[in-house]
């Protein structure tokens, strides 16, 4: 009866353990979405003008007023998260939270704007970018530049 209480422990405490590391990936993903809804497409190389005139509208930066700036990176999530490996330095904020690393970009500079039709141009290059990241670990949650 004592063992099949303990093993019975043991087996709570392997769930809660298990579910505790569950929870955690889904809060740094829950951090991580603004970044990504907004600067990340890791499915293409971008560049053209088809291209960021598509994105720019897809994800949303075109609806109320057209964005002036913005950069997509191309790279998966697993190099993004690498820049927050790398050594802090200082964001246009003031903050020390920041992290730099060279990725595949496209930058899109609006040209033109008309009331429901922005127009972007830009190219793709590879390029030092800067981060913010938070969290434990750290998860980048900030384009900066």
């Amino acid at each position: 009866m004592a063992l099949q209480k303990t093993l019975s422990l043991l087996l709570l405490l392997l769930l809660t353990l298990l579910g505790l590391g569950f929870v955690q990936p889904s809060y740094g993903q829950f951090m991580y979405q603004p970044l990504q809804q907004q600067h990340v497409d890791s499915t293409q190389r971008g560049g053209t003008s088809l291209y960021r005139n598509t994105m720019m509208q897809r994800q949303g930066m075109t609806r109320l007023r057209c964005k002036q700036f913005n950069t997509f990176i191309h790279e998966n999530i697993g190099a993004i998260n690498n820049i927050c490996r790398t050594p802090n330095i200082q964001c246009r904020n003031g903050k020390e939270n920041c992290h730099e690393g060279v990725v595949r970009v496209t930058d899109c500079r609006l040209t033109a704007s008309f009331p429901v039709n922005c127009r972007y141009e830009g190219r793709g290059s590879s390029r030092h970018v800067v981060i913010a990241c938070e969290g434990n670990p750290q998860v980048p949650v900030h384009f900066d530049g």
